[in-house]
């Protein structure tokens, strides 16, 4: 345990640049009333609306609260919901919302009935940003990269990070020397990870992981990465095997760590709060940084919507590692 606090308390030394897209979540709670008399739909009593900073502002929100310091690159549109996200503040954030006065800002809203998520209605234009847009995007980067020790790049499709910024955003990151990783979503089953090929550390979970390479059998033998290697033209891979824990690949050498065992309230942002922890802790300590990753995790799918667990509860959970 004593190991694993060390570099917990080495996390408020870190400058973290983060790169990607931020959702305006908007939970609506109510309570079923009964059905309307003109048409078959549930009528319900709105108890409850939340708002919430989910995407790759989750994943900053997970780095704040882990305590490093943050450079968050992210996109939003000129309407009322981004001054929402504009409204993001922390000691220890600098915030670098580029206005794309084309688009909305991007929004996810849930509403749940007595306990029962009922119905999605999204705010969102995923169709890759104009390239005027991308060049302040990479200005934001070149001004950041100097205070930057480590890169991470969230990607949930929703335009920010088009082919063409990537081609010359990575290689400006690795110029710098900066680490890179990357976590990137499947879309409709498709895969988008090729863009990110060469040198990047690349979180999959197995649904993405499988997309890229259909006969995938998470193992610990290096040989199982082959085609991933291949394909993504790297050697550091990070599988996600929710309940059974975590794979990471680097070279060679893979190690595997087990999750922990907790009550599930909601899977939503486990992902999120994975990738900020595993990049926090670097990848010299493979175990460690795996362990911290999966129990960081898992103390983020007891809580219910998009918000991140508590720094001190991972001190005390750590005590029983």
């Amino acid at each position: 345990m004593g190991d694993l606090q060390e570099i917990v308390n080495r996390f408020a030394s870190v400058q973290v640049l983060l790169l990607g897209d931020t959702i305006l979540d908007i939970y609506t709670y109510g309570s079923a009333m009964g059905l309307s008399a003109e048409t078959p739909t549930i009528v319900a009593r709105r108890k409850e609306v939340k708002h919430s900073l989910g995407g790759a502002a989750l994943v900053c929100r997970n780095l704040l609260e882990l305590g490093a310091t943050v450079q968050f690159v992210t996109l939003v549109g000129a309407d009322e919901e981004a001054a929402r996200v504009r409204e993001f503040a922390a000691p220890k954030l600098k915030m670098l919302a580029v206005i794309d006065s084309e688009r909305p800002t991007t929004v996810k809203h849930r509403f749940w009935v007595d306990g029962y998520k009922l119905f999605q209605l999204d705010q969102r234009d995923d169709r890759a940003i104009a390239d005027g847009i991308a060049e302040k995007v990479l200005d934001e980067v070149e001004k950041a990269l100097p205070r930057t020790d480590v890169a991470a790049i969230s990607d949930y499709r929703h335009g920010l990070l088009s082919p063409k910024l990537i081609a010359a955003l990575l290689p400006r990151l690795h110029a710098a020397g900066k680490p890179v990783y990357v976590d990137s979503q499947v879309s409709q089953n498709a895969s988008n990870h090729a863009i990110y090929r060469g040198g990047c550390a690349i979180c999959l979970n197995l649904k993405e992981a499988r997309c890229i390479d259909p006969g995938f059998e998470p193992a610990r033998d290096p040989g199982a990465f082959a085609v991933l290697n291949r394909e993504l033209d790297t050697e550091r891979i990070v599988v996600k095997l929710g309940a059974e824990g975590a794979l990471f690949q680097d070279g060679a050498r893979v190690t595997y760590a087990p999750a922990n065992e907790v009550d599930v309230a909601d899977t939503t942002g486990a992902g999120d709060a994975f990738l900020a922890a595993f990049c926090l802790a670097g990848m010299d300590n493979p175990d460690a940084a795996l362990r911290l990753a999966n129990a960081w995790a898992g103390l983020s799918v007891r809580i219910h919507g998009t918000a991140p667990p508590k720094k001190e509860d991972l001190l005390r959970a750590l005590k029983e590692l």
